[in-house]
């Protein structure tokens, strides 16, 4: 697994379009706490985790019981851990439980690069 995480808008997705230009592209979205587990790019991770909560879905267990499904996948997650803490309670949450997925998510990755306008810096 190669995870990319950074802020919004830093150029993730296309990144690894360059990077891995071979394979196709799952776009996540607040809609549908469903996932693509088959694509070999899952971007916006963040959003789907969001979705889940909403659904009462527990991210980390869903993704705990997938992680031989996610071996061979580029996933790309917007870090949403810096900055204020919001006040609402449900985003508190969010912040939360992706920052319990990702790290996760890293301890299983063969790589971790954070974006930062642009640059990839590999940290794992």
């Amino acid at each position: 697994m190669i995870l990319i995480i950074g802020g919004a808008e830093q150029g993730k997705l296309q990144y690894a379009q360059l990077t891995y230009p071979d394979r196709t592209v799952y776009q996540c979205e607040l809609a549908t706490p469903a996932i693509d587990l088959d694509a070999g790019i899952i971007n916006s991770l963040h959003l789907a985790v969001l979705a889940m909560m909403r659904a009462d879905i527990d991210p980390l267990a869903y993704f705990t019981e997938e992680l031989p499904r996610l071996q061979d996948k580029v996933i790309i997650c917007d870090d949403i851990s810096s900055g204020v803490v919001p006040i609402d309670k449900e985003m508190r949450l969010w912040r939360d439980q992706l920052g319990h997925l990702l790290g996760l998510l890293s301890t299983q990755a063969e790589q971790v690069i954070r974006l930062f306008v642009g640059i990839p810096s590999r940290i794992k």
